[in-house]
């Protein structure tokens, strides 16, 4: 049985709400509270949150670092994005951006369990019925409204919702802060770098995407690039035309190829 898990992180600066589907084959409940217990907090009582303050919690720093190897070693990545207003249109894009991840993409099972972190839909659920029956022919299960303290793996979605958030927010111009490369980057460790990029280098691997294209088939080394938009981006039809060119420019396609 699969497992999607979906967060949102929301700019109003930017005029988006970004959502991310964290998929794992497995359950991330045990890899996750582990993580959590390696940085020093306990499980279903703490939680990573990645709009805390890191430069005051090492805890939290911590934590983020190993979320992250969890992503990059058991996770695939969707990303949905809709305007910030009103907020109950997320959740209705949610559920036809994993339409869209689960007819494009394969699976080991055919059977899933969808959780959705709380605030994602309205109060009342009425509104997604459609939406929901539109998914009829997946093997899905939801869990609406869930506590991420008690869903580990919501915590691995608020994350990739985060990073992939501050990556959009850097293509538009509102995000412009630089980080040390640091140790094992391939860079100068003290070599400052955008944050953007830094953020894109820890994820672009993971993204629902289409097959690369033969190495024969390049004419350039730049050519070794994946489509994300036909198979783990949807945006919304009524984002902001800007944000919408940002959004294909940023998560479109993905270059796997060397960055050093």
């Amino acid at each position: 049985m699969g497992f999607f898990y979906f967060d949102e992180s929301i700019h109003p600066n930017g005029k988006f709400a970004l959502g991310a589907l964290a998929f794992a084959e497995h359950d991330l409940q045990e890899v996750v509270a582990e993580a959590l217990r390696e940085a020093g907090m306990t499980p279903r009582i703490d939680e990573f949150k990645s709009g805390a303050r890191m430069d005051r919690s090492p805890a939290q720093r911590c934590a983020r670092e190993h979320l992250r190897s969890i992503v990059r070693r058991h996770c695939r990545i969707g990303i949905v994005v809709a305007p910030h207003l009103p907020r109950q249109q997320l959740g209705i894009e949610a559920l036809r951006g994993l339409k869209k991840v689960l007819s494009t993409n394969h699976f080991e099972s055919a059977a899933h369990q969808v959780f959705f972190d709380q605030a994602v839909f309205p109060s009342s659920l009425a509104n997604t019925k459609g939406a929901v029956e539109n998914l009829s022919e997946f093997a899905l299960t939801y869990f609406f409204e869930q506590d991420s303290r008690q869903v580990l793996g919501l915590q691995v979605a608020d994350l990739v919702a985060h990073t992939c958030a501050l990556m959009l927010l850097a293509d538009l111009g509102l995000a412009k802060k630089t980080v040390k490369a640091g140790e094992n980057s391939g860079y100068d460790p003290n070599s400052d770098m955008e944050l953007g990029f830094e953020l894109w280098a820890s994820v672009r691997y993971n993204f629902f995407a289409a097959t690369p294209p033969p190495p024969s088939e390049w004419k350039s080394k730049l050519d070794f690039q994946v489509d994300v938009e036909s198979r783990g981006l949807h945006v919304a039809t009524t984002c902001d035309p800007k944000v919408r060119a940002s959004v294909l420019a940023r998560f479109g396609s993905m270059y796997l190829g060397c960055i050093h």
